[in-house]
């Protein structure tokens, strides 16, 4: 599990960092996405049915990139709130916060 924290707490820090820097622009589907991730439960199976009804232009984006590195992994064998999650969760939160 520490190799799988460590590349989504990286790729979720990189991501999040570009996003506030405004090196990186989400399509307008990531912010919507994101959102609607910010609003249910996360599990390795909800985690995946969302990648998976995600639209083209959201499942091309860099945010199911980050999902892809580990989360569903971690999910396995950590709740939610687990501390391994807390990056990817303020990630999610703040594209959340710009869908609105």
């Amino acid at each position: 599990m520490d190799f799988d924290w460590v590349a989504l707490e990286r790729n979720a820090a990189l991501l999040l960092t570009a996003f506030r820097s405004g090196a990186w622009v989400p399509y307008a589907q990531e912010l919507v996405f994101a959102e609607n991730l910010a609003w249910f439960v996360w599990t390795e199976e909800t985690l995946r049915a969302a990648v998976r009804a995600a639209d083209p232009w959201t499942s091309e984006g860099r945010l199911v990139r980050v999902l892809d590195s580990n989360a569903f992994f971690l999910l396995r064998d950590v709740p939610a709130t687990d501390r391994a999650l807390h990056t990817l969760r303020r990630l999610i939160d703040a594209l959340a916060a710009a869908a609105v």
